[in-house]
């Protein structure tokens, strides 16, 4: 099998070296515009691993952007690999892939499911995981294709718990790539009965609440610090972003 990527964060970049570093074959690669990099948390330009391997490289703005399209229809490929896009991958690029779509979240699906996982994992003392599975309709609902946990120690602040992440998940995509390339991808489905949900967060979620607990506002800072806007209070009529504590 050969596979596309498309992608605009970190982990898109740790599972597009991983692909390249163990022989998969990569028809191309879209990246979100490096103009766009202030307004996504945690961005990762793809534009110069992509060319470094020789690889056909997209950049965009919108995926629904014709050129996307047109784009996939010019370098025909097996699976889409959608990591970490910001913007909802419509169907109708899904389909291009001969063998479907694989998409990537940081739970121990199907625990977690949902919107800002790295932030709730600190804030709940949950578990962290890469998983790779299978694109559907609902969202991280598909079939998984491989899940490793990842250690979620006491003192990490959300780019602590993302570095450690994208490592395992080089891993993950290493130890997967002779079965891509031989064609053979293993899928088990999820228990969706045991399924469980993240809500979407906001930067006004970073808002500090003084009458909660100690450990709960050091979670809040750890969660909602760097690569994200980060936990904040008011001075007077000033905000305070506190980053460290």
């Amino acid at each position: 099998m050969n596979v596309a990527l498309i992608g605009s964060v970190s982990s898109s970049l740790a599972c597009l070296e991983a692909l390249v570093e163990s022989g998969v074959e990569v028809t191309g690669v879209l990246g979100v515009d490096e103009s766009r990099a202030s307004a996504i948390s945690d961005y990762a330009s793809l534009r110069k691993t992509a060319g470094d391997a020789g690889l056909a490289f997209q950049s965009f703005e919108s995926v629904t952007e014709p050129d996307v399209a047109t784009f996939l229809r010019a370098h025909p490929h097996d699976l889409i690999w959608v990591i970490g896009l910001s913007q909802m991958m419509p169907q109708s690029l899904i389909d291009m892939a001969r063998s479907g779509g694989v998409g990537f979240h940081p739970t121990m699906l199907p625990e977690g499911r949902g919107r800002a996982p790295v932030a709730w994992t600190i804030l709940r003392g949950a578990r962290a995981a890469c998983s790779l599975f299978f694109l559907t309709d609902e969202p991280d609902a598909g079939d998984i294709i491989a899940q490793q946990e990842v250690v979620v120690r006491p003192d990490d602040y959300s780019e602590d718990l993302i570095a450690r992440t994208n490592v395992t998940l080089k891993k993950l995509v290493c130890g997967l790539a002779p079965g891509i390339i031989a064609g053979e991808v293993p899928r088990t489905p999820q228990d969706h009965a045991s399924a469980t949900y993240y809500e979407k967060r906001t930067p006004e979620d970073g808002l500090i609440h003084w009458s909660e607990s100690t450990d709960q506002i050091h979670r809040l800072v750890r969660a909602a610090g760097r690569p994200y806007p980060g936990a904040f209070s008011w001075l007077n009529r000033d905000k305070v972003t506190i980053w460290r504590a």
